[in-house]
């Protein structure tokens, strides 16, 4: 690859960005906190187990990543000029990319936990408590941060034009770096998730004691949990394993940067979906967790009782009630 600075039209995806950031931010920032307000009582109550240690990680990196979204779009607002200086960009390039695969990682952890529960119930008890979860959590932390460091910290800031988290055209490091986390951080985790949804589904087939209506909703959430992460992550990483590849094989860099640019950028900014849609199917779709937050904000609980009281059959089942 050349080492010229590529002319790229960045003011391109000003506008798709900014409508794509802005409405995750102002939809996600309160489902994600009264996701974790649930989820905080449902853990005084002592329920959740090991999955809500996962729960809880997920959560608390889809917030640091929503609240990374306003300096994105001021960003964006500036012409893709960063002003905040050299280290404020490593530390929100960080943060961003950081929660973005730590967000994967804990996904496979709740898929694979389920998966032991439904099909190894019993010689899985002494994997699936808190104390591993808890030390599955620090590990995971860990070990995403330093997998990004190591592939981030040569490119994240571009000192001359005041770019931050782009670089037109990539080096042969960096380039590098972003195939492995196409392999690692997508390809791995939809094998993962593919196997456990097929295996919890056939179990459940062949379980006797489950309902068919267990059945159905067990194996349906599962099925919506991998199609998301698919629509989600998927055209980032296909995209871009095919931007990097075909870099590390093209003799004009640039001409082919700019042809790519818009959809790529554009499918980049979709990834932070997931902190829109995390808390819809694995809080919101929790009876326990949706008990726990009607307890805990009883406007929540008033609401549901209205719709109740108004509903016909729940009148006439109230009448007979009172007959008796």
């Amino acid at each position: 690859m050349s080492n010229d600075t590529c002319n790229l039209p960045l003011d391109t995806d000003v506008l798709g960005l900014t409508c794509i950031y802005g409405l995750i931010f102002s939809l996600g920032l309160p489902s994600n906190l009264l996701s974790l307000w649930g989820l905080y009582h449902l853990g005084r109550s002592g329920g959740g187990g090991c999955q809500l240690v996962y729960i809880l990680n997920l959560l608390l990196s889809d917030l640091l990543q929503l609240l990374t979204l306003p300096l994105w779009i001021l960003y964006l607002q500036r012409g893709h000029r960063w002003p905040y200086g050299q280290l404020t960009c490593e530390l929100v390039g960080y943060v961003f990319y950081v929660n973005v695969y730590a967000s994967v990682v804990f996904l496979c952890l709740i898929a694979m936990d389920r998966c032991l529960a439904i099909v190894y119930p019993l010689s899985s008890r002494g994997v699936r408590t808190v104390k591993v979860a808890a030390v599955s959590g620090v590990a995971v932390w860990t070990l995403t941060f330093l997998f990004c460091l190591s592939g981030l910290l040569p490119s994240v800031f571009d000192s001359d034009r005041l770019l931050c988290l782009e670089q037109y055209p990539v080096s042969p490091r960096y380039a590098h770096f972003k195939i492995t986390t196409v392999l690692l951080g997508f390809l791995l985790p939809c094998t993962i998730l593919g196997y456990t949804s097929a295996h919890i589904g056939v179990t459940l087939r062949r379980s006797p004691s489950v309902s068919d209506h267990e059945r159905h909703k067990i194996v349906g959430i599962l099925v919506v949990i991998t199609v998301n992460f698919i629509v989600v992550f998927g055209p980032y990483h296909l995209v871009g394993g095919y931007r990097f590849v075909s870099l590390l094989l093209t003799d004009e860099p640039c001409g082919f940067e700019n042809s790519i640019f818009l959809v790529y950028r554009l499918c980049y900014g979709l990834t932070s979906l997931n902190t829109l849609l995390d808390p819809l199917f694995y809080i919101f779709l929790c009876p326990d967790a949706r008990l726990e937050l009607q307890r805990s904000l009883p406007c929540l609980g008033r609401g549901q009782n209205t719709r109740k009281k108004r509903n016909p059959q729940y009148q006439i089942s109230t009448r007979h009630q009172e007959g008796d």
